[in-house]
């Protein structure tokens, strides 16, 4: 039995890889603290309860208090503002890989690009 589980988490390891990314490809947003973006704004990201510490998921926040909801896939990110001067207005884009501080480069459709750095 203990010769089965080990050989189990042998294997959990190995697909896993030695990585900071955990599973080969995948990578594992950490939305904690508050983001700085590009214009001078501080943005908030909430993942939903079942998104928490996942590689795809929902979240729903804020930029200086205007709302919004996403979603993201490992880098790929994505929101949809749900009111004020940008109501409907959605940025696509994604996380920059390897960054430190951590942050996202994101455009909406007109190209409009928006870069979140996340605060330490």
């Amino acid at each position: 039995m203990k010769t089965k589980i080990l050989t189990g988490i042998c294997i959990l390891f190995l697909i896993a890889g030695c990585g900071k990314e955990g599973i080969v490809g995948l990578f594992f947003p950490n939305f904690s603290n508050l983001w700085e973006s590009s214009r001078n704004t501080v943005f908030q990201f909430i993942p939903t309860a079942n998104s928490v510490g996942k590689s795809e998921g929902d979240f729903n926040g804020d930029e200086d208090g205007l709302k919004f909801k996403g979603k993201f896939n490992s880098y790929d990110i994505e929101f949809t503002f749900l009111e004020g001067p940008e109501n409907t207005i959605t940025y696509k884009g994604q996380f920059v890989k390897d960054s430190k501080p951590l942050q996202m480069i994101v455009r909406n459709k007109d190209g409009n690009q928006l870069i979140i750095t996340k605060l330490q």
